[in-house]
């Protein structure tokens, strides 16, 4: 699936995936988001409040597992009470090799005082990153000591493999799947591998949930005033290549990364999950009947532009029913009698994915030949026409019938402009379109539309 579904639909999925019979009552499947970064202002909560988000996790600590230990770590927390109202559950990450299983009692005994000292007493989410049959039996046991039911999150494939028949005794199942867990220190995995696990946890009746990693990673990490692709997409800046696991960029000059400066020379490594992403795993999450899923976590609340992957902005524009993908369109405007300046203009807070010839301005044309082009902000360029298949062939100017200018990047936003082609004369007929490659491995794009023969300016 690609990022044809819009968010709302998306979202309705949800409710529809939730029906497993008529003689059970329907359930409504919930969202949660992961605080990685710590409380967000009180407009961000809000914003996710009205957007649909039902519930929040707060990572509040680490604990380290040995033989028969446990050392609890509790992380100082800045001003809970923006949380104030919100179901809020503690995320505790497990450490720890092979079965060790720890002390739950210890655990317990050091985590109940904390607990009781937040306001409405959160739930607890442990969450291992590398799974072992001792993390479970610790679960179960803090489960036990503290009297409630406690969640516990791991790779889908490991929950999938060693969670024995009715699960674990106090234990609730919370999948880390889909998204890109990679950049929390989870172990890779298939889309494929994912979605057969998911498949075999539903069918074990267990009630559980999915959490979706949207949590970009980059290295190195860019400052705390945040980065955009948009800086390093730039050709100016770097040389743009894909990688097996993410994007590499080779540095042309020094550029400041979010507040830190790089140096020429410098590789900066990226991956990010853009919206169109998000959307389609979510898609093939809930579009089947899944009678055990209670909803789902995102895990890790994008941040506000400047921002890698997903922003906060697009992420809200999204659950708020809007595109998962840019629709962008094109800006023409006259600049000599022969001389056309066109541009792209993205009015959403979506991006693109970075490619070297999947984004593209297509301008075509009738009657006349292309006498000189300039690309202004665009990476580049090349002449072609369409066959009778609608396939884009690359020719020679003399023969061609359309040009195309390349964007590595669309930004969110945005307006990518200063393009001009030069005619021998005024076309007889002329369009433009548009395509985008989209972060879910596929693309979207426009049909032609005509464009004015005569002088105009936009807005006019």
């Amino acid at each position: 699936m690609t990022g044809e579904m819009t968010g709302r639909l998306a979202l309705a999925l949800a409710l529809l995936a939730a029906v497993p019979a008529a003689a059970a009552p329907p359930t409504v499947l919930t969202h949660r988001v992961w605080l990685l970064s710590g409380v967000p202002e009180p407009a961000t909560l809000t914003a996710l409040r009205a957007a649909g988000v039902d519930a929040l996790v707060l990572p509040v600590g680490q604990v380290e597992l040995s033989e028969r230990s446990s050392r609890l770590t509790l992380t100082p927390l800045s001003d809970l009470r923006p949380l104030a109202g919100w179901p809020l559950t503690a995320l505790v990450w497990v450490e720890g090799t092979g079965g060790a299983s720890g002390d739950s009692g210890a655990f317990a005994s050091q985590f109940a005082p904390f607990q009781r000292g937040v306001p409405g007493a959160p739930g607890l989410l442990l969450a291992a990153r590398h799974f072992g049959p001792g993390v479970a039996e610790f679960a179960a046991g803090v489960a036990a000591d503290l009297g409630q039911t406690v969640e516990l999150a791991a790779p889908v494939q490991d929950l999938a493999r060693h969670m024995p028949a009715g699960g674990w005794n106090g234990v609730r199942p919370v999948a880390v799947a889909l998204g890109d867990p990679e950049t929390l220190g989870f172990p890779a995995a298939t889309l494929q591998d994912d979605l057969a696990a998911v498949g075999t946890l539903d069918a074990a009746g267990v009630p559980y949930r999915v959490a979706v990693v949207v949590a970009p990673g980059a290295q190195p990490a860019p400052g705390p005033a945040g980065a955009s692709l948009a800086v390093l997409a730039n050709g100016e800046n770097a040389v743009y290549a894909p990688g097996e696991r993410g994007d590499t960029f080779r540095l042309l000059k020094p550029v400041m990364w979010g507040g830190v400066s790089l140096a020429t020379g410098q590789t900066v490594t990226v991956e990010t999950i853009d919206t169109a992403r998000y959307n389609r795993d979510l898609g093939l999450l809930l579009r089947p009947v899944r009678v055990a899923l209670q909803g789902w976590d995102t895990v890790g609340l994008p941040a506000p532009e400047p921002a890698l992957g997903m922003s906060l902005e697009a992420f809200l524009e999204y659950l708020h029913g809007g595109s998962p993908y840019p629709v962008p369109h094109v800006e023409a405007e006259w600049a000599g009698p022969a001389a056309l300046r066109i541009a792209l203009v993205n009015p959403n807070a979506q991006a693109s994915a970075l490619s070297t010839t999947g984004n593209w301005v297509e301008l075509r044309f009738a009657g006349t030949e292309v006498r000189d082009t300039q690309l202004g902000q665009f990476s580049g360029m090349e002449f072609g026409k369409l066959g009778e298949d609608g396939v884009w062939r690359r020719t020679a100017a003399r023969g061609a019938s359309a040009v195309r200018f390349y964007l590595t990047f669309v930004p969110p936003s945005s307006r990518v402009g200063g393009a001009l082609v030069t005619f021998i004369s005024r076309p007889r007929a002329l369009s433009a379109a548009w395509g985008i490659r989209l972060g879910d491995g596929g693309g979207v794009s426009s049909p032609p539309e005509a464009l004015p023969l005569v002088t105009t300016r936009p807005g006019r």
